[in-house]
């Protein structure tokens, strides 16, 4: 898959996800079902990696109902937060291609900043942004190649952390509790969602090949805390192609260091500041 097919599928998917939750924002994330409950694996600067705990007896599955908060509400009331996302595709080839985010996002400052990127057999893209004070600095490239873009600003910082996450978990009503674990140093519930058909009315072009898939997977977990908030959705989707190939995509969402999050200034900052005057 050549880097322009790489990238559309990406984006393609981005825009895919957000309409699967049946709106554009909140979390969600996808590294596998199996995924262990770290915390946040995105280039956060302040992401501090979570416990794996113990999973719980399934047994209370029947007095355990699955049920999320509004994330939006929630993290406006913590102050800060770290959000992260990533997303991998393996397509019929066995190429895989990542594209990544994290949001370090502190309102009681104002203050954010967001790192992007995407990997694949492609020539790596990536990107920074730092909003404060009203400005957003973007650094684009590395070393001698950076350059800097600077412009007033008045994004909602939540808004923008969650933009690329799912705004309802309402298709997944019927997930099941599994038990509870440690995530960040939070006691989580894990529930567990699995339907291969839910993703069959997305079409086989997830995959990024042309053949006809058959989907032969498609599971959701997602960890809540006691209050109700979402801090790791994860979704895996297997298939096999008419010639037997497998393909597969994942993608996963979490939230870290909730209400302990502070922003720092990036070292390229005095550059990007100098580069706007000169």
């Amino acid at each position: 898959m050549n880097s322009s097919t790489v990238l559309t599928v990406l984006v393609a998917l981005v825009v895919l996800l957000a309409g699967c939750g049946g709106a554009a924002v909140s979390e969600d994330g996808g590294d596998g079902a199996a995924g262990g409950s770290d915390g946040s694996d995105g280039d956060s600067a302040s992401g501090s990696g979570g416990d794996a705990g113990s999973s719980g007896s399934g047994d209370d599955s029947a007095d355990q109902s699955f049920a999320v908060t509004d994330s939006e509400q929630a993290l406006r009331d913590a102050g800060s937060f770290t959000a992260t996302w990533t997303f991998t595709m393996t397509d019929a080839n066995g190429t895989e291609a990542t594209m990544s985010s994290a949001y370090v996002v502190d309102l009681d400052t104002e203050r954010s900043h967001e790192s992007f990127s995407i990997d694949g057999e492609a020539e790596a893209v990536e990107f920074e942004t730092f909003y404060a004070d009203g400005m957003a600095y973007t650094k684009l490239g590395d070393g001698e190649q950076s350059f800097f873009q600077v412009r007033p600003d008045d994004t909602d910082l939540v808004e923008n952390a969650l933009a690329r996450a799912i705004t309802g978990y309402d298709e997944f009503d019927d997930a099941q509790f599994t038990g509870t674990e440690s995530f960040d140093g939070d006691t989580v519930d894990r529930f567990v969602y699995s339907d291969p058909a839910v993703w069959q009315q997305y079409g086989t072009g997830t995959f990024g090949t042309e053949q006809n898939v058959t989907v032969t997977d498609f599971t959701v977990v997602v960890l809540v805390d006691q209050n109700g908030l979402a801090r790791s959705t994860e979704w895996t989707v297997n298939g096999e192609t008419e010639a037997g190939e497998t393909v597969s995509a994942g993608w996963r969402y979490t939230v870290t260091d909730v209400g302990t999050t502070s922003v720092e200034d990036p070292d390229w900052l005095d550059a990007a500041r100098a580069q706007s005057q000169g």
